[in-house]
């Protein structure tokens, strides 16, 4: 059995052929007291829900994941003059083509927006499960979120390092994911990746900004 669930400085959950928003950021482009605010504001906001004992718990529990991922991506935003490796086009431009070279192969590529220090990427799994029981489907069949951006960050990581003749991670280790609910929220996110760019300021149009790309569905 595929395992589905797993739990670091923050909870995975990543069922089998589910569409997934990543956003996985440059070693150190937050500082470690922003990280530790955030973490210990969203530890707070749990607790009270479930002392407040909400008639649906989970449903406000990915409200408050959603407003923690809302403040996290603004901190990241923000930081104008930390790591910004992606600012450069080469090195934009290797992500970019490490991300096209999966599409197809473990899902379908539907967005994403590279920024000067992270990146944001929406995929559709199910592509490796067609004509397959999800249940009964396993390792070998089926490569986990957590591998695809192994393949992703290891090998734009060694290739960036090289460009730039530098040695040490490049890529913070852990990622914010969220698998998608619903059609409706598929569309916001896409929505949200591609004016991330005119939110954080460098750009006037949305379409202006050259590392993003987007496939809409026949369901968006």
């Amino acid at each position: 059995m595929i395992k589905t669930s797993y739990r670091r400085n923050l909870p995975h959950i990543y069922p089998v052929g589910a569409t997934f928003f990543i956003t996985f950021r440059l070693q150190n482009s937050l500082p470690y007291s922003i990280i530790n605010k955030l973490k210990e504001d969203f530890a707070i906001k749990l607790i009270e829900v479930k002392a407040a004992q909400w008639l649906d718990p989970n449903a406000e529990i990915l409200r408050q994941q959603k407003l923690f991922f809302k403040k996290y991506d603004s901190a990241l935003d923000k930081i104008h003059n930390g790591v910004n490796y992606l600012k450069n086009p080469k090195v934009a431009k290797i992500v970019a083509d490490k991300i096209h070279q999966y599409d197809g192969k473990f899902y379908e590529l539907l967005c994403y927006c590279i920024m000067p220090n992270h990146v944001h990427l929406l995929i559709d799994t199910s592509i490796q499960i067609q004509g397959k029981d999800p249940v009964k489907v396993t390792d070998k069949e089926y490569t986990q979120v957590d591998k695809i951006l192994k393949l992703i960050k290891g090998g734009s990581a060694y290739e960036i390092n090289k460009l730039l003749n530098r040695r040490g991670e490049f890529w913070q280790k852990e990622s914010y994911d969220h698998y998608v609910r619903s059609g409706k929220e598929l569309s916001n996110i896409i929505w949200y990746i591609v004016k991330n760019p005119l939110k954080a300021g460098l750009v006037k149009d949305w379409e202006d900004y050259k590392f993003t790309y987007y496939m809409v569905k026949d369901n968006v």
